[in-house]
């Protein structure tokens, strides 16, 4: 794992630490893999994502605690949009479905006799 990476420089780079691989995908990237992945030919998509919002007593130390609110990353997906913004991706541009693949003719078998 690189340890010259500016994630594994600011969290030290320490081997028994998990680093992050790099480059992290953008919204764009990640929306183009999912509508690969869902193998959608046409439309045009965003990301969604879905969080939990919890709340309660958060805090460095339990004589140090202030109400506070916790959110979390529970899901992504897509969401089929009329028209195109700044991360939508054009499912025709990025998966174009291929055209059927040629059925090979029918060999008639002579009839056994």
């Amino acid at each position: 794992m690189p340890t010259d990476t500016p994630i594994a420089t600011a969290t030290g780079g320490a081997p028994e630490q998990p680093v992050p691989m790099e480059p992290s995908l953008s919204i764009r990237q990640l929306t183009e893999l999912l509508v690969h992945h869902l193998d959608l030919h046409d439309g045009l998509y965003d990301l969604m994502t879905h969080f939990s919002i919890g709340t309660g007593p958060v805090g460095p130390s339990l004589n140090e605690l202030s109400p506070g609110l916790m959110v979390g990353l529970t899901g992504v997906g897509l969401i089929k949009v009329p028209t195109a913004g700044p991360n939508s991706v054009d499912a025709a541009q990025i998966n174009p479905s291929r055209p059927p693949a040629p059925v090979p003719p029918k060999t008639r078998r002579k009839p056994t006799t």
